[in-house]
């Protein structure tokens, strides 16, 4: 085993001051929903993004102490602890299986799974369960060389499964004898063994350079011994890289030789000190394949988190055995990189010092110049140059021109060839440079004027530049080459042009009125980039005039000021205070202590292919962006790790693998009080992602601020149907994505609910339905009465003028019958008072009716009209016209209706004296009215028988009868009367 000094990978230190329960970790298990499960010596962790849960025997493990971790097929979890047993855990509770429950014994070393059986290695031998019904299938303890029979590691070979035990050998599991035989003997404790390929790592004592064997298993299982061994201290665990790199922990028992090993062609490397691993008491082991993730575990320290993706490697002073290493410039030639430090100049290739210029090398070589090369002297700053001490010389910049490299300090100007020697010097004082010919110069004067010199190695045709002139730089900090046009960045005074021996000031000629550039760079298309003192980017074309093709906003990066600037095709890649800003397309990923950049105070920078490399003030790390820019961001689950209602915690049955198992919640209107706490879900940089919320269905809800609050609080819900909208931005991948995490229901008060308003307002209409229908009722039993009152009035009154009639009839027969008396006409009388007596009968019967059918109308007619003719001795013609139309026995009328106006016939028409008397009545149908007309040739229109006749009691109340029941009947009898012509009488009746 050897310890080396190499650059340091990005690592997590995770102890009781983050939330373990015990700083020593026996076990490590990261499952298939990316749930990282610790096993300490009291209790046991989840840990997702850093959050961490703990869980105790008073949650229900078997004991506190886990030493084994292992997923079964159906993704359920078993623990095997030291001094308790087995327990199973399907994401909502756990289950325990012990010696009380069949277990072989209760202190569990290592677990196993192969083919849906768990095969469970303790100190007194081996259970075997069936996964799907956890019944125990086979129970093997033997009494070993020290009574005990432990159990150390399992590994299947050639379809059966092998176990090998502390001090008793290796042993074969055959379920069909359920029995184990043993496969070797060979002397010598092992503490963990390891299988790769057709290989096995046994880990012995901790014997100087034999503490693992490697043998094949064939061999192993044969009894041969091993031919390769190698380490010096106990393993107690391994695991291999997707690289074939395995790493071994390793914690002597004997001496303090521990810690974590890295193992490359059977040869072992310390690898603490890259790793950042603080001890040497590493236990367990967990690499994570898909993440290239490594996870340590230690007795002392608890867990480390270990990335080895070589992203982001920190070349620090240590690694080059350095005090300290200061970086001030970084340039790279196609074999070399090249490191100007504050102490001198570093030639490095595969990050080795090839050569090395000190700043004394620098300095002398200045001093022998001045003494050797007289011409110097007649360069302004020489007197002042030649008086600077050691301690006042300090390297600034440095610059590769035609393969030359020069050197810019504060004494002057270095040239170094390749093969890093100082071939010369030159006393110009400069902040910043460039060649126009091989022996033409421009340069800014630091803190002076700007000039240029034709013959710069014997200062001849020097030329200063007017410092009054608007269009001579001022603090000019770098000059840049685009098609032979030089482009000059100040820190006071913007940008600059210099071409054919002139300058020219954006800034003065009103051009681009940006004044205070810190960062000047050329992109592969030829476009300046330049950053301002205000955190401002620049994207300019300069080919075609002068076009600012992109601004992009200090305030969409992430840090206030810029430290450096480099670009990688559409790639820009800025430094700042909170660390490396990568920008594409106004896209903003961040690189920071998370990925490994643990330092962010950049002093330099250079890009040579896809590696990014970043100077500080501790050396310089190197990011090899070619897989970051090319990797394809997963989508972004989240999920709810707790949620409160009215401040109160929700029952964990709602919850499944320390996640709520729904993506809704409904909740009653007076627990309308909710707060949750998310997490995103199996994320390799929990700490890049930034958040915010919206609810949909809340009136006037916005997106909140954007947070790495993981916690929502949401007080006093209306009732309503909401959704929670999360908006995840991912710093590492410059994603935003979008989650609906949860639906909340508040259910309305049973008074808002639809069934309660759809009920209230059916009785409500109900209600007002009755109310209605029992009044209209009402009313309809009120008009009722009232119309059978009217009725019966009617009736009454009809009763009483047809009592008032039947007086009249019977007076006017009474007064012939007399006339017969008087004349002695007996037999007339006789024969009259027949007739009368059947009169009177069909009277009284009529009487009682309010209507009788018209046949029986005309037939009462007729017998009164037969009998008022015996008073004329028959002399009184008469005529019955009926409509053939008309039914009489359908078609009825009231009774005696008729018979008043055939009286007036016989009473007033005609006399002893008329002359052919003749009486015709008709009976016709038309448009629903009986037309009833009596037609007589009477006396006709006389004063004294009209007179008579309008005083006839019968007329009178034939009229009153007919407007009791047809009230709409308009004119309803109408008279005419000729002098002496005679007399018609028209009767309308309205049919029923």
């Amino acid at each position: 085993m050897e310890a080396v000094f190499s650059q340091q990978v990005p690592s997590t230190n995770f102890s009781t001051i983050d939330g373990l329960p015990n700083n020593s970790v026996y076990s490590i298990y990261k499952d298939s929903r990316g749930i990282l499960w610790v096993g300490t010596a009291n209790g046991l962790s989840a840990i997702q993004n850093g959050e961490v849960k703990n869980y105790f025997t008073s949650d229900g493990l078997a004991h506190n102490s886990c030493w084994a971790i292992v997923e079964d097929v159906n993704h359920n979890m078993w623990f095997g602890s030291h001094g308790g047993g087995l327990t199973f855990y399907d994401g909502k509770k756990f289950t325990v299986i012990n010696s009380k429950k069949g277990l072989i014994n209760d202190k569990i070393r290592k677990l196993f799974i192969h083919k849906n059986l768990l095969y469970v290695g303790t100190e007194f031998g081996i259970s075997v369960l069936d996964i799907k019904t956890h019944k125990i299938i086979l129970n093997k303890k033997i009494t070993g060389s020290t009574n005990l029979f432990q159990v150390m590691g399992f590994f299947d070979f050639q379809s059966k499964v092998y176990f090998q035990t502390f001090n008793d050998g290796l042993w074969s599991i055959d379920l069909k004898s359920k029995n184990i035989h043993l496969a070797t003997k060979q002397k010598g404790a092992v503490f963990s063994l390891f299988k790769t390929n057709d290989s096995l790592y046994l880990a012995n004592t901790d014997s100087l350079n034999n503490s693992i064997n490697k043998t094949h298993i064939v061999d192993y299982i044969g009894n041969k011994k091993s031919k390769t061994s190698f380490g010096s201290t106990v393993f107690w665990d391994f695991v291999k890289d997707k690289r074939g790199i395995i790493y071994s922990a390793g914690n002597g028992i004997n001496f303090s030789t521990g810690g974590i090993f890295k193992n490359e062609k059977d040869k072992l490397t310390n690898v603490n000190t890259i790793f950042g691993v603080d001890s040497n008491e590493v236990w367990s082991l967990y690499y994570d394949e898909k993440l290239d993730i490594l996870y340590v575990g230690t007795i002392d320290k608890g867990l480390y988190k270990i990335d080895l993706t070589e992203q982001i490697n920190h070349y620090p002073s240590s690694f080059f055995n350095k005090p300290k290493l200061v970086v001030v410039d970084i340039v790279n030639t196609e074999k070399e990189n090249l490191i100007l430090h504050k102490n001198g100049l570093l030639f490095l290739t595969e990050h080795k010092i090839t050569k090395e210029l000190r700043n004394k090398s620098f300095y002398d070589f200045a001093q022998y110049r001045f003494r050797t090369n007289p011409k110097l002297e007649e360069y302004e700053y020489f007197v002042s140059f030649l008086k600077t001490k050691l301690n006042g010389f300090e390297l600034r910049g440095i610059k590769i021109i035609n393969s030359i490299i020069w050197i810019n300090s504060t004494i002057g100007l270095f040239s170094v060839n390749k093969e890093g020697v100082i071939v010369d010097y030159y006393p110009l004082s400069t902040s910043a440079f460039d060649f126009i010919k091989p022996n033409k110069i421009i340069f800014q004067v630091a803190y002076g004027q700007f000039c240029e010199v034709n013959n710069f190695r014997n200062n001849t045709i020097f030329k200063e530049y007017e410092p009054n002139n608007l269009n001579i730089p001022k603090d000019a900090f770098t000059i840049l080459t685009i098609e032979n046009k030089r482009y000059i960045a100040s820190y006071s005074n913007g940008l600059y042009t210099y071409e054919n021996g002139k300058l020219y000031s954006f800034y003065f000629n009103n051009i681009w009125k940006e004044k205070e550039l810190v960062h000047a760079k050329i992109n592969d298309k030829k476009e300046l980039i330049i950053a301002n003192s205000f955190g401002d980017v620049f994207i300019i074309d300069v080919l075609k005039g002068f076009k600012i093709i992109k601004k992009i906003d200090r305030k969409q990066l992430i840090g206030n000021s810029i430290s450096f600037l480099e670009s990688y095709k559409d790639y820009l890649f800025i430094g700042t205070e909170k660390g490396l800003n990568i920008y594409k397309n106004g896209v903003v990923r961040l690189i920071d202590e998370e990925q490994g950049l643990t330092c962010k105070a950049f002093t330099s920078s250079n890009i040579k292919g896809t590696i990014l490399t970043m100077g500080t003030k501790n050396g310089f790390f190197e990011f090899n962006f070619k897989s970051y820019i090319s990797q394809k961001t997963p989508i972004l689950e989240i999920k709810i790790k707790g949620i409160d209602v009215n401040f109160e915690a929700i029952n964990e049955k709602h919850f499944k693998w320390l996640a709520y198992n729904s993506k809704s919640i409904s909740l009653p209107y007076n627990k309308n009080t909710i707060s949750f706490a998310f997490e995103p879900h199996n994320v390799e940089y929990p700490d890049k992602l930034e958040y915010r919320y919206k609810v949909i269905g809340l009136t006037n809800s916005n997106w909140s601020k954007w947070t790495k609050d993981k916690n929502v609080n949401l007080t006093y819900l209306p009732n309503g149907n909401y959704t929670m909208r999360l908006e995840t931005k991912d710093l590492f991948s410059g994603v935003v994505s979008t989650n609906d995490i949860l639906e909340i229901q508040i259910t309305p008060p049973f008074w808002k609910t639809y069934w309660f308003i759809s009920t209230s307002f059916i009785l409500i209409c109900l209600c007002v339905y009755l109310i209605y229908r029992n009044r209209i009722g009402k009313i309809t039993r009120e008009e009722r009465a009232k119309s059978e009152v009217q009725k019966r009035l009617a009736e009454t009154k009809m009763e009483a003028l047809q009592s008032k009639m039947n007086p009249h009839f019977i007076f006017n027969a009474m007064n012939s019958i007399q006339n017969y008396i008087i004349d002695n006409n007996t037999d007339d009388a006789l024969m009259y008072m027949g007739e009368f007596s059947k009169i009177i009968r069909k009277t009284l019967n009529n009487s009682s009716v309010q209507r009788i059918a018209l046949s029986e109308e005309i037939e009462y007619l007729k017998s009164y009209i037969k009998l008022e003719n015996m008073r004329f001795k028959n002399q009184v013609e008469f005529e019955l016209i009926i409509d053939e139309e008309l039914d009489l026995f359908e078609t009825e009328i009231p009774p005696m209706l008729i018979q008043p106006f055939i009286e007036n016939v016989f009473v007033h028409a005609f006399d002893s004296h008329s002359i052919n008397p003749k009486l015709i009545i008709s009976f016709k149908q038309s448009d629903n009215y009986l037309f009833c007309k009596i037609i007589d040739n009477g006396k006709g229109m006389q004063s004294r028988n009209l007179n008579k006749l309008h005083a006839s009691k019968g007329t009178d109340l034939a009229k009153e009868r007919i407007a009791l029941f047809q009230e709409n009947n308009d004119n309803p009898i109408t008279i005419r009367l000729n002098p002496n012509e005679g007399t018609t009488v028209v009767l309308k009746l309205q049919m029923v």
